[in-house]
């Protein structure tokens, strides 16, 4: 009667662990972006600074250029023994005139090109009428603050 109780617990046992290395592992990699940032990117036109403050610093730069931006954002599932699948993946490209600021975003979505439509609105900076040195204390000042609290 022990015995069978083993067996059958072995056995469970066995099937559970089967069952579970069977389930899919889902990891994110990159730079994800969401929707609500790519609102604020379509509603007005923006500039390199501003556009790092909303998303950081891109995946990756163009070879030939520093005038256009990647944002690379892919999902993976694995599952136990098998290779691993990219399920889903997600390119911004943003294009920057010699001004710095955007010309052109497109968002390509597993191989599929989206165009984003650019807003003729322009963002007012108000960086350059207070100064550069009033605005890198104004951010000194804020790191300390937030540290603190």
């Amino acid at each position: 009667m022990l015995k069978n109780f083993i067996k059958l617990i072995f056995l469970y046992s066995l099937i559970l662990l089967l069952i579970y290395s069977c389930s899919p592992r889902i990891s994110r990699h990159g730079n994800f972006f969401t929707k609500e940032e790519i609102k604020i990117l379509e509603s007005t036109k923006l500039n390199k600074s501003q556009i790092l403050e909303i998303l950081g610093q891109p995946s990756t730069k163009s070879t030939f250029s520093d005038n256009i931006w990647y944002y690379i954002y892919f999902i993976q599932k694995e599952k136990a023994y098998f290779k691993v699948k990219n399920y889903q993946n997600t390119i911004l490209k943003i294009k920057f005139d010699k001004k710095q600021t955007v010309i052109d975003y497109n968002i390509i979505k597993n191989n599929k090109s989206v165009k984003v439509t650019i807003s003729d609105d322009v963002t007012n900076n108000t960086a350059y009428k207070r100064g550069l040195v009033r605005e890198l204390l104004d951010s000194f000042v804020r790191r300390l603050e937030d540290n603190t609290n």
